[in-house]
């Protein structure tokens, strides 16, 4: 089975607010003439003479150009020749788009054909367009200051995609170009074809993104951590920062009074737990009263940073020193049992998940 990431290419139908859920977005590049149905897919500035795709033509007409952004850089380049509104994701069939010259039934698993980008951007283009591209070409001669390349060379506004028309507003001719994803390499094309077999867009991967998601395993760890906690949780976690913030201890006994595991549990909003807020704002009053007289938990392996993996460390860390009362709380030992207790003492924490 040759590489296809069906969810890549279903993510070219996804609405705005879907996107955003997978930390991506859509913008508009333009629009691109097709005259002559045959499409060109390639980098203009070292394989303008690229040859045209086989086994489907494009409908003649004006047709939108979309870019799938993340991170700044074009994750996906589409054309489309029917409105992405009316389409079906469940509806279409996908095939990997190639030259004459290439066949797709020696490809082994994983692997794809695709156009190679030298120059760090890539276009849609008709052979018609190519064809007067060619000639712009050739009448500059190698002039490395000719104006037909001086937009491309310069990448700035391509980046998430742009229409390119060296011959004037009136021209018949135009390509959209676009920076290719992190830079160069080699990436494949797809046909999008409806149930008769008619295409109704083309789109170019580049590779940035898995599984049509533009997260990071942490950033997707993250959201499923949200998605656990019920929406009273995530409240009280919420108002239980915004009382470190204040230094509010009465606040602060109120919302661990039955649920002392707060402390040390990770608020969405901030990205930290009450106790790191505490250290981060030096607020000695509010990690007395998180620590509730016991030793400090472990931090959650989500706060470690290089040479910090506890609160202490983290503490020290900071480029502003601490106050020493906020210090004198963190080194504070655990005060033993009294001697006549034949059980060693345990830690708050201990207690609470009924360690021994």
């Amino acid at each position: 089975m040759a590489h296809l990431d069906l969810a890549n290419l279903r993510t070219t139908l996804l609405d705005d607010t879907q996107l955003a859920a997978v930390a991506l977005h859509r913008t508009f590049a333009g629009h691109l003439p097709v005259s002559s149905g045959q499409l060109v897919v390639c980098d203009p500035l070292v394989q303008a003479e690229a040859p045209a795709l086989a086994d489907y033509t494009a409908p003649v007409g004006r047709h939108p150009v979309e870019i799938i952004v993340h991170s700044g850089h074009p994750a996906l380049a589409v054309v489309w020749f029917k409105p992405r509104t009316v389409l079906s994701a469940s509806a279409l069939h996908w095939q990997m788009a190639r030259w004459t010259t290439q066949d797709l039934t020696g490809l082994e698993d994983d692997s794809f054909i695709g156009y190679p980008v030298d120059a760090g951007i890539g276009c849609f283009m008709d052979t018609d367009t190519q064809q007067a591209l060619l000639a712009l070409i050739e009448q500059a001669n190698g002039d490395e200051d000719s104006a037909w390349s001086d937009a491309l060379i310069d990448h700035d506004g391509l980046d998430e995609g742009a229409e390119y028309r060296p011959w004037g507003e009136d021209s018949p001719h135009g390509l959209v170009v676009f920076t290719s994803g992190w830079g160069d390499g080699v990436y494949p094309s797809y046909w999008a074809l409806d149930t008769s077999g008619i295409p109704v867009a083309l789109v170019t991967d580049f590779l940035c993104i898995q599984g049509g998601d533009g997260r990071d395993e942490r950033e997707i760890a993250d959201q499923a951590y949200r998605d656990s906690l019920p929406p009273e949780e995530a409240e009280a976690l919420a108002r239980l920062v915004a009382a470190v913030e204040r230094d509010d201890a009465d606040a602060l006994r109120d919302l661990l009074k039955d649920a002392p595991q707060r402390a040390n549990q990770i608020e969405p909003g901030c990205g930290g737990t009450a106790l790191f807020e505490a250290i981060r704002l030096d607020r000695p009053q509010a990690l007395r009263v998180l620590l509730q007289g016991g030793a400090l938990p472990a931090m959650p392996e989500h706060l470690h940073m290089s040479k910090v993996t506890g609160y202490l460390d983290y503490a020290r860390f900071l480029k502003k020193p601490r106050s020493a009362e906020l210090m004198a709380v963190l080194e504070a030992p655990v005060i033993a049992e009294p001697a006549a207790s034949a059980q060693p003492r345990r830690s708050f924490w201990d207690r609470l998940f009924g360690r021994k």
